[in-house]
């Protein structure tokens, strides 16, 4: 997908999402109109939708494997750290190749050759509110670091680094992206005709 995930219901930040059959996200600011232009926000077990028993403090029983759908569309899935590395290696960890124009400035300024069309939304933290708007975005990944963490990926305004570290999975409201099921690549769009497919033994593009 070349935009952020804004599916479910917002409620306000400061507030842990739940597992009670509805999706729920954070906007920015507690404003509905961030969520519409720069998408929801989301603690890692809500984005993964506590497959396997997974929450933000249980880590999922048995481990993930495979695709992991969470609040993706069907037939897409929340990237894993590997197809977020994958990703980093196909722009030449150039982060600008990844941002929309008029995101980042001097040395940090977006180009978005890659089409991926980041926006730098910030993220929802639990103990501190919203912040980094226009500054950061983070991108969750379905991959565990530990019990109370996960990987993700991030952007920053000032320069072209493409970050990965792991917050913890309750502490951080961040962005979700999803890879389709076919895809032999990565996260980037098929203008650049890497979003490919094997079907009946003949690879294709898919469009």
């Amino acid at each position: 997908l070349k935009e952020n995930l804004s599916v479910g219901i917002r409620i306000n930040g400061g507030v842990n999402q739940a597992n009670n059959g509805t999706i729920e996200k954070y906007c920015y600011n507690n404003d509905t109109t961030n969520c519409t232009t720069y998408g929801g926000l989301y603690q890692w077990a809500e984005a993964a939708q506590y497959k396997n028993g997974a929450t933000d403090s249980i880590s999922p029983n048995p481990p993930f494997t495979g695709n992991i759908q969470g609040i993706c569309p069907t037939g897409w899935h929340i990237p894993t750290n590997a197809e977020f590395q994958t990703l980093a290696t196909t722009v030449g960890s150039n982060g600008n190749s990844l941002k929309v124009v008029g995101q980042g400035t001097g040395t940090g300024a977006g180009t978005n050759t890659s089409s991926f069309s980041a926006l730098l939304v910030g993220e929802s933290n639990y103990y501190i509110g919203f912040l980094d708007f226009r500054r950061y975005t983070y991108f969750w990944s379905s991959t565990e670091a530990g019990t109370f963490n996960a990987f993700d990926l991030s952007l920053s305004y000032s320069n072209s680094n493409i970050g990965f570290s792991a917050p913890g999975k309750a502490d951080c409201g961040s962005s979700v992206r999803c890879v389709n099921d076919l895809s032999v690549s990565s996260l980037l769009p098929v203008e650049l005709n890497l979003f490919t497919a094997v079907h009946n033994e003949r690879t294709i593009q898919l469009n």
